[in-house]
């Protein structure tokens, strides 16, 4: 039995004190530590979705900076949206409103 235990440590010998402490070290930095390398890799995940958010609601903002400055300038174009999303109309206008039926 004893030799067994002896063999055992024979191989820890063979590692070293150095071998031993790089291990540790690499378990402390890659799965023990807060900042390990499964949670760099879902912030790396979350990062890359919220710059891609980013980029959707700057289309977005540019957009719509466009379309205010082209109703600034054009007063036609101001007027064909005033009727189309707020539904105005002249004094001497009468608005239909038709709506199509859903195919089922």
């Amino acid at each position: 039995m004893k030799f067994k235990t002896f063999r055992h440590l024979r191989f820890f010998k063979k590692l070293g004190k150095y071998h031993i402490a790089i291990a540790i070290f690499l378990f402390i930095i890659l799965i023990w530590d807060d900042n390990n390398i499964f949670n760099r890799i879902m912030l790396d995940h979350k990062i890359n979705q919220l710059q891609s958010e980013i980029e959707h609601y700057e289309g977005i903002i540019q957009e719509s900076t466009d379309r205010i400055n082209e109703l600034k300038t054009n007063s036609d174009n101001l007027e064909k949206f005033a009727r189309e999303n707020y539904l105005m109309k002249k004094n001497d206008e009468d608005i239909f409103i038709v709506e199509e039926e859903e195919k089922k």
